[in-house]
């Protein structure tokens, strides 16, 4: 689980949040759980109220709903929100029940304390795959959350959904979804900028290859998925579009660097290289510049997560890239923006296939970039 902030407002309510962090806490060891008692939530909404995070009133659904409605502002980016009674008899998704994951954290907090989850969520109650959970669980950034509708309208009513890939998954395909035979190209498990098509290698192995297979169904498909880096490919009359989040930017910069300079060296660098800003999984540097405001700016800004490593965990993969012995000395690691941005990769890859590099190291104005990209 992601950030959880617990708000009660009586003392029954704030034993049961203290109740509910210590098990999600036992069930996830590194999870981040914070309790309040409070009878001005407000105060705590405006730092809580972020993508990723998850917010637990335990109470009525009420005050939940009048205290967050100010801050409401996409589904693509509100966290998750639920209601708990303070009887823990049933546990309430109220926001972001699919992108942000509040159906799912709702089902197993409820199990965890004995409680009924209650799930309103058309696809959910009519028992149908949600294309915005797939989207979130996999990976993907959905470009125009305005087509969901079409493609969940189109499943509840039993339509042909077509899905358009420009690589291979490592995971099953949904029933739901129907390859679109004409326009993907299945081949390797790395995107290449720049190129209309991934490289012709050997695809990585995976047992799903039997689902991979195209049906003419897909082809007659209205509605369909495309997974694709070209935000503007539109196979089928309706697309829903959705970008892998495989890319991962490793930053070093001098101390008090321009947050202006720095994100426009960032957009500068991918749009050189066609990498949309939504294919953009992390941003990660060294943990002294933990704090350093361009890149904590940039982050917030972007929603995109910011990971910091150690010295001695960004040396076990700096050996790899060129070592600056001025850098060394300073941090107590030779190679910060390469290494950090290798690390982040490696850590999200999907399958055993290593992860690459896209972009080595690059300056400008104090400040230096890297790319790598994880498979997918």
């Amino acid at each position: 689980m992601n950030k959880i902030h617990i708000l009660s407002f009586t003392d029954k309510g704030k034993r049961l949040a203290d109740e509910i962090a210590k098990k999600i806490q036992a069930k996830h060891k590194n999870a981040d759980v914070t309790t309040n008692r409070t009878t001005k939530p407000s105060q705590y909404i405006k730092t809580a109220f972020k993508t990723g995070n998850v917010l637990i009133f335990i109470g009525a659904a009420g005050i939940a709903v009048r205290t967050i409605a100010p801050y409401v502002k996409d589904k693509t980016t509100d966290p998750a929100v639920i209601v708990i009674d303070e009887t823990a008899k049933y546990v309430v998704p109220i926001l972001s029940g699919h992108i942000g994951g509040a159906n799912r954290h709702a089902r197993e907090i409820a199990a965890l304390i004995g409680a009924t989850p209650v799930i309103t969520t058309a696809t959910d109650t009519n028992n149908k795959f949600s294309i915005d959970e797939y989207a979130t669980e996999n990976g993907y950034a959905i470009i125009n959350p305005e087509s969901i509708k079409h493609i969940s309208a189109a499943i509840l009513k039993g339509e042909k959904i077509g899905l358009h890939t420009d690589y291979e998954l490592a995971t099953p395909i949904p029933p739901t979804l129907t390859l679109h035979p004409e326009h993907s190209t299945l081949a390797s498990p790395f995107l290449v900028p720049n190129s209309p098509l991934p490289p012709s290698t050997t695809p990585h192995s995976t047992s799903h290859s039997s689902l991979l297979t195209p049906h003419s169904a897909a082809a007659a498909a209205a509605a369909g998925v495309c997974i694709s880096l070209d935000i503007t490919k539109k196979p089928f009359e309706k697309t829903l579009n959705l970008v892998p989040k495989c890319y991962h930017i490793g930053i070093g910069t001098r101390k008090n660097a321009d947050s202006a300079q720095l994100e426009a060296f960032i957009l500068e660098t991918l749009s050189n290289l066609s990498i949309p800003l939504q294919a953009v999984a992390t941003i990660s540097s060294i943990d002294i510049k933990k704090d350093e405001k361009a890149i904590t700016a940039i982050s917030e800004k972007k929603q995109i997560p910011y990971i910091t490593y150690s010295a001695g965990e960004l040396n076990k993969t700096a050996r790899k890239f060129e070592q600056s012995e001025f850098v060394k000395k300073t941090t107590g690691t030779g190679n910060i923006c390469e290494a950090a941005a290798y690390l982040s990769a490696k850590n999200s890859a999907k399958t055993q296939q290593e992860s690459t590099m896209i972009l080595p190291k690059t300056a400008k104005n104090g400040m230096t970039l890297a790319i790598a990209q994880n498979s997918w």
